[in-house]
This record gives structure tokens, sequence and C-alpha cells, in this order.
């Protein structure tokens, strides 16, 4: 579901790469900085992507339970790599953790969002 965001800083992810659960690509990004609460309940969500040409970026804005909202950066020469991937050309889960993906366990707090999809933007061409 998409929502009009109003994010005022977004989050660059630390470290990411894909893998699957079920057949279904999982993007796992580690993002230290994100202020949110890895054990929150996630009753709904909304996500959208803008496309910031300033940063040649794609921005995934994300909405939890219509009340705390943040924002990942995907800059074509990071974080946007992943998104060049064939996994990213379909429906996949976004998967968020402080914590090192070196330190990942079966404990490791985290926040999963399925069914993205990216809708990309002409003006980035990539």
């Amino acid at each position: 579901m998409t929502y009009s965001p109003n994010i005022s800083e977004a989050h660059i992810p630390f470290d990411g790469g894909w893998t699957e659960e079920n057949g279904t690509p999982v993007l796992l990004l580690s993002v230290p900085t994100i202020p949110i609460e890895m054990n929150i309940n996630i009753h709904k969500f909304s996500y959208t992507w803008l496309y910031e040409k300033e940063m040649n970026a794609y921005v995934l804005c994300i909405l939890l339970n219509k009340e705390e909202e943040f924002g990942l950066i995907f800059s074509q020469k990071e974080a946007g790599q992943l998104l060049l991937d064939s996994e990213a050309y379909g429906v996949f889960t976004v998967v968020i953790t402080k914590e090192s993906l070196q330190q990942l366990g079966d404990d490791t707090p985290y926040l999963s969002f399925p069914k993205i999809s990216l809708s990309r933007s002409l003006q980035a061409g990539w």
C-alpha cells in the first residue's frame, strides 16, 4: 500500500544482500542508525519509493502502524547496486536489522516488510 511520505531524514544501509525464503526473494539490510525499535509489532505498514535526482538515489519510505515513519537511501553507487539485481525486478521482502549481517543469529531482532515492489523512475535510468 502506498502513501504520501513526510520524512525528514533517511538512513543508508551499512550492508545488504539477497537471500530467499519460501521461494520469495528477501533483501536483507543492516541499518544501525534506524531509530525504530526492532521488536515493534507491525500491525500495518505502507510504503512508497521516491527518486532523489540530486543524490541519484531511490528512497524507500515506510510508515509503520500509521505512526512511525522512516526512509532508506539506495544511492546508485552504494546500496542501489542491490536494486540492479534480478531479484529487485519482482516482488520481494525487505528485512531490516540494526545488527551487522556477519553477526546475525536466530535471536537477532529484525523488521520484515513483505510484498515490496520497486516502480523504477524514468529519470533515474537505472
